[in-house]
């Protein structure tokens, strides 16, 4: 969580910028204090305090206080460990579950259940309305991306997933309002997905984008 407030910290307001530096000196004092002395510490309105949560995609403070909590208090109790040529197969079972497990410990103490309930509001009212839901991805992330298309298929709902960066740019041109556009990368740079998230939301189409914190795509897409 703190490494996600201070990837997003060049993004923010100024004044929201002091109340990431006030979290990021003193996590768990943060955490208990209410809102009259944080702003006070940081020389802000309460407004801006709220406003620096919301920032960051959590549904105000009270949201913000409890995952950062929550982060402080059990941490990612493993590291991301490389498995090695001259590993034992006990080794590299224990590694990779590790880092499986320190990845979902990660993303619970950082996501967003603000942005996940406006993602599921606009899927529904997508499929409600009989719109299109597309998945588009690059490399290793179109595979999500076509993962996600089949978890889909199996609830009934049609969609459709591209992995081809010249066929997620014509297919996005084709969206429109009430159609949903759900963008899959893990570095949030690949210029074809930029491309598409652009093309979908000028035709008015709802973008919704899963990648990391900071990137130049995660600010592109409405959700």
């Amino acid at each position: 969580m703190l490494d996600r407030i201070k990837a997003c910290l060049p993004s923010l307001a100024p004044a929201e910028q002091r109340v990431a530096e006030l979290v990021l000196s003193d996590p768990a004092a943060f955490a208990r204090q209410p809102i009259s002395e944080l702003s006070a510490q940081a020389s802000v309105s309460k407004p801006t305090v709220v406003r620096f949560c919301r920032s960051l995609g959590y549904d105000g403070l009270a949201d913000f206080k409890l995952k950062l909590a929550g982060s402080v208090r059990e941490g990612v109790p493993f590291i991301h460990r490389s498995v090695d040529s001259d590993d034992k197969v006990s080794d590299v079972t224990v590694k990779v579950i590790d880092n499986t497990v320190a990845a979902f410990l990660k993303y619970r103490n950082e996501a967003s259940t603000y942005a996940i309930g406006k993602a599921v509001d606009a899927l529904l009212g997508s499929c409600q309305q009989r719109q299109r839901i597309e998945f588009i991805g690059a490399g290793n992330s179109g595979i999500v991306a076509q993962d996600a298309q089949h978890k889909f298929f199996r609830l009934g709902v049609h969609t459709i997933a591209h992995s081809d960066g010249h066929m997620q740019v014509m297919s996005a041109s084709l969206l429109r309002t009430g159609d949903c556009l759900v963008v899959i990368s893990n570095s949030g740079r690949t210029r074809d997905l930029m491309d598409a998230t652009d093309i979908a939301r000028k035709n008015g189409a709802t973008v919704i984008v899963i990648t990391a914190s900071g990137s130049p795509l995660a600010s592109a897409g409405d959700i």
